[in-house]
């Protein structure tokens, strides 16, 4: 258990999806960190485009308001992450070694040739090196950890904070903190360890190959849990309801839910089905604020998906003071699902499945070129799409590696009261970016 560094009190971790929204409050402790209060909602409707660029700062900052009473928090003080892809770079590069005077210089440089956007004057940025124990001290380069943002990206991102009469400690990046959850609180698991991380979100995956605790390779995949949903409004049109395009993605969103399941015995010798052979298809922190700022939860019970209904249905019930969500082991391969709405979904996702599981190898195989030892030990599965029944399974089989979802409230003390054990295993695996950020300065 990671042990906590002298924090004056809680500190609230707020992930902003395109989809849904998530909160944690993280108390330091003792002999770690204990989470004492999470939340889910859904992210409300126009709010943030598909880019992750926030459309409406009041409205999205009163929805984070509204969560964080139904989560019962009360702490102001929070660090959060630039929602989406596009306005956010991160990258690890490699420069010759330099004192920390010349690295100020040069980095303005670096930043113009890494990043997509102009960079005169838009773009908040920050760097660090990137120290590695087992470093040659007579190499000639270092590697350096950039990560840019788009200022108005930015701006937009601190006023949903005060609107949502938040106190902003700083903004940070979701890949450093999904390791955070993963692997710093887990250090004596993964010491020494190769793990990849896959946040599978609803418009892309965030992926991180992280080696000792180093991030070695971080990349955006573009696909995540909207790209099956999608897949089953194209196959299944006559089973998804509804004349509006939203209402049909919302009907076949709740297919995915119910019935999306990576069906194992319908797979060839080699994991791939006849009809789908070949290949199935060290910053600590973005901004600081160092001067003090101005002045329903999700239903889990009916699958994995990432929610867009009704959030008043969940009301989980209060367990005992000492209760603690007990992880549940893996459950063994079943035999292949008859139901026939089962497999009409599972043919509609395959192809998905497939384009998935490609670029998770291309990416796997990229970094096992460049990199000296090239071993990777474990693959962690973090979102809600890493719920779907099988696939960590499917991806171990395919890629011949371990393959876990991430249950980031088993790895400390949780003191949630307000909901049950069972529901906050459901929510777990969304909970890591929420959690990491909230833990920034409460770990080494």
């Amino acid at each position: 258990m990671a042990r906590a560094r002298k924090v004056t009190g809680p500190v609230v971790g707020l992930d902003v999806g395109t989809t849904l929204m998530k909160v944690a409050e993280v108390r330091p402790g003792k002999e770690g960190v204990q989470v004492s209060a999470v939340g889910v909602a859904p992210t409300p409707e126009g709010v943030i485009d598909e880019s992750g660029y926030i459309q409406d700062p009041q409205a999205l900052g009163q929805a984070i308001r509204q969560l964080l009473s139904q989560a019962g928090i009360s702490t102001k003080h929070v660090v959060t992450s630039i929602p989406g892809q596009s306005a956010l770079v991160v990258r690890v590069i490699e420069m010759p070694k330099m004192s920390p005077a010349e690295l100020d210089k040069s980095m303005a440089w670096e930043v113009e040739r890494h990043i997509p956007f102009a960079a005169q004057g838009d773009v908040v940025t920050d760097y660090a090196v990137v120290e590695r124990p087992d470093a040659d001290p007579n190499d000639p380069n270092m590697e350096v950890l950039l990560a840019a943002a788009q200022q108005d990206v930015v701006d937009t991102v601190v006023k949903a904070l005060f609107a949502a009469q938040l106190e902003p400690v700083a903004i940070d990046v979701q890949v450093l903190a999904t390791a955070r959850t993963i692997i710093g609180l887990q250090r004596e698991k993964y010491q020494g360890k190769t793990v990849v991380l896959l946040n599978i979100g609803a418009t892309a995956t965030d992926m991180g190959v992280f080696s000792g605790g180093v991030l070695r390779l971080p990349r955006s995949i573009p696909i995540a849990g909207n790209h099956f949903t999608q897949a089953i409004v194209d196959s299944l049109a006559y089973r998804v309801e509804g004349a509006d395009p939203r209402e049909r993605f919302a009907h076949a969103e709740k297919l995915k839910r119910e019935y999306a399941a990576v069906l194992l015995e319908r797979l060839g010798p080699a994991g791939a089905s006849p009809t789908y052979a070949a290949d199935m298809g060290a910053a600590t922190g973005l901004i600081d604020f160092s001067q003090p700022s101005p002045p329903g939860m999700v239903d889990f019970s009916a699958g994995y998906g990432e929610p867009t209904f009704d959030v008043g249905e969940e009301q989980p019930a209060e367990p005992e003071p000492s209760a603690q969500p007990e992880p549940t082991p893996p459950a063994p391969v079943e035999p292949e699902e008859t139901d026939p709405m089962r497999i009409e979904v599972f043919d509609a996702i395959a192809p998905i499945l497939g384009d998935f599981l490609a670029e998770v190898r291309r990416s796997l195989e990229f970094y096992r070129g460049r990199a000296q030892d090239g071993r990777i030990d474990e693959i962690v599965l973090c979102g809600g799409t890493a719920r779907m029944k099988n696939l960590d399974k499917f991806l171990s089989q395919e890629l011949g590696i371990l393959v876990s979802v991430a249950d980031p409230l088993s790895h400390q003390e949780t003191l949630v009261r307000r909901y049950s054990a069972p529901y906050l295993q459901e929510v777990a695996p969304v909970m890591t970016v929420a959690i990491g950020l909230a833990i920034r300065d409460m770990i080494d």
